[in-house]
């Protein structure tokens, strides 16, 4: 069997119309995603019960629910009692809501992976708990994090080409449709992992360039002991 470079390039321009759109689709969840994570964390670590109880609640079942079963809860389901949601809706809202949990245990584990003995000094000079966290937890906690949140955030770029079972126009989804046009399943789906690989791997760089700059203090000050 020939690899046919014409199929292609015939139907490229549909092919960069899912690109675009799975691009848009990640650039809105993983902040999301993000941000959701860091009140779930809050809210995990919160002195009151109901709070902390709930966030615990809330992350074990989006982390021990497979995304396929959510996405069709959200879209299928939730339907039947009124509630209903467009399909780019529904899927940068699951999406964000799947990585909160996983964000939110991140933030969590790099947090305690800064020496303990770093908070209870700031506390024994009377500083505030926001105050301790942004002055002197969070410079140190980002070389932990920033791993960590890489591999989530390129697993949520990936699992975004689940939506295409919600009929979201994304890369995946458009490379179905057109081999469902031309019988060219080898051509479509190597692009499509071409590009995937592509996208995650220019991701990958960036953060690891981001890692680099966040913690160069942090090595300055090794170097110089």
């Amino acid at each position: 069997m020939n690899f046919d470079f014409a199929i292609i390039a015939r139907y490229w321009p549909k092919i960069a119309e899912g690109l675009v759109l799975t691009v848009f689709i990640c650039a809105l969840a993983l902040p999301l995603g993000s941000i959701l994570g860091l009140l779930v964390y809050l809210a995990r670590m919160s002195r009151y019960r109901i709070l902390s109880n709930t966030a615990l609640v809330f992350i074990e079942l989006v982390r021990n629910i497979p995304f396929l079963i959510q996405i069709f809860i959200v879209f299928y389901v939730l339907p039947f009692y009124g509630i209903r949601f467009e399909p780019l809706t529904a899927g940068i809202g699951c999406l964000s809501v799947y990585g909160s949990a996983y964000f939110a245990e991140i933030i969590r584990g790099a947090i305690q992976s800064v020496p303990k003995g770093q908070s209870e000094a700031a506390k024994s000079l009377g500083l505030l708990y926001w105050v301790t966290l942004r002055r002197i937890i969070f410079p140190q906690m980002v070389g932990y994090l920033i791993p960590s949140a890489t591999n989530m955030a390129i697993t949520l770029i990936k699992e975004s080409s689940v939506l295409a079972v919600i009929t979201v126009a994304e890369l995946t989804y458009i490379g179905q449709f057109i081999i469902g046009k031309a019988f060219a399943p080898v051509e479509i789906f190597s692009l499509i992992a071409l590009i995937y690989w592509i996208i995650t791997a220019l991701f990958s760089l960036g953060m690891r360039v981001l890692e680099y700059r966040c913690t160069r203090f942090a090595r300055i000050g090794l170097t110089t002991i």
